[in-house]
């Protein structure tokens, strides 16, 4: 009987040690996608045009990267990393809720600063808006993961596999000396606390996280506040990265910053940006995610050549998405499309350390 016994302690140690008992078996390896900024504008709407944004191509461009999305085998779910809407117009919502319902698979959203009621100014006619938490409203459940009364949110997409969700917009306010209004975000205290939480309940788990604002600079712009850019990132993104690092957060998608898909590791942490669907290079991104590395590759939304010239023309024709060593030259040309495209980037493969 003492044999015994000591047998079935040696299995259940062994158990204990691969994370099969209790718990169960951890995720094996999920793929998904990641989507960004579609802008959503339908079209027939006064004012929605074509330019650094193809305003009049939202919604076929986010119809095609579904359509695409629906062929890929073996998709779990996906994401979407804010900026759902022009400026939060509730038929824009509407619009974009209906296209994202056509996904084979479940899908989540957080808000960015385009999604949430803007403060008028005596130099913008302002659309009909909504509340940013009418916004989430239209979000709930599988259809954007979004809950009930709230703006943010966690779920567990697969066996151990944790999704934190960020709300990182904010009032916002026109500035007139940079002539806009300000796009930056910030985790208030409250969510701040419940993070704590939902991380602390969740540290035997793999906890991913998503929002739309950064928590890393992209570009010496973002460092320098070129044209505004260190509104890309969080305001309290020190504090945010100290929170995820002490708890052992491995991987943070954003999206905002509209170049294509990159990495860089800091605080221990991988940061990973999204381009957006709506601006040149307009593309997505598909994952291959086990416990112990990440795989992607980013693709090219399908679109008629004409769109395509059409995004790239406008592209290089917009002033304020320069970066400060990006004029109007040729040299200057080829480092904007060369930061923007990041052409070596396009796959990947990591093993987190």
């Amino acid at each position: 009987m003492r044999k015994r016994f000591g047998i079935w302690s040696l299995v259940l140690v062994s158990l204990l040690e691969l994370g099969l008992c209790g718990s169960g078996l951890a995720f094996d390896k999920v793929k998904f996608a990641v989507i960004s900024d579609p802008h959503i504008s339908i079209p027939q709407q006064k004012g929605v045009s074509d330019g650094y944004k193809l305003g009049l191509k939202t919604v076929m461009l986010t119809e095609s990267v579904v359509a695409e999305l629906n062929q890929i085998p073996e998709l779990k779910f996906v994401l979407l990393s804010g900026d759902l809407t022009q400026d939060a117009e509730p038929w824009n919502i509407d619009e974009l809720r209906r296209i994202l319902d056509g996904l084979k698979v479940p899908y989540y959203v957080v808000l960015g600063n385009h999604d949430l009621s803007r403060v008028p100014h005596e130099k913008k006619d302002q659309p009909v808006t909504l509340s940013k938490y009418t916004v989430a409203g239209a979000f709930i459940g599988h259809s954007g993961g979004m809950v009930p009364g709230m703006t943010y949110y966690t779920h567990e997409v697969d066996k151990d596999l944790v999704l934190v969700s960020f709300d990182t917009s904010r009032a916002q306010v026109f500035v007139p000396e940079a002539g806009l209004n300000d796009f930056g975000g910030k985790l208030d205290v409250g969510q701040l606390l419940w993070l704590e939480e939902v991380l602390r309940k969740n540290q035997q788990k793999t906890v991913m996280i998503l929002t739309h604002h950064s928590l890393v600079p992209w570009g010496e712009g973002d460092q320098n506040n070129h044209n505004s850019w260190g509104w890309f990132r969080l305001d309290n993104s020190d504090e945010v990265r100290a929170l995820l690092k002490k708890y052992g957060v491995k991987l943070v998608f954003s999206g905002h910053r509209h170049i294509s898909t990159r990495y860089q590791q800091v605080d221990d942490m991988y940061h990973f940006v999204s381009p957006s669907i709506a601006t040149y290079p307009m593309r997505y991104t598909v994952y291959e995610m086990t416990p112990e590395e990440l795989s992607w590759e980013a693709k090219n939304i399908p679109a008629p050549p004409e769109v395509w010239d059409l995004a790239r023309r406008n592209f290089l024709a917009d002033k304020w998405w320069r970066g400060p060593d990006h004029p109007d030259t040729p040299e200057g040309n080829r480092k904007y499309l060369d930061f923007y495209e990041s052409p070596a980037t396009m796959t990947g493969k990591m093993t987190y350390k």
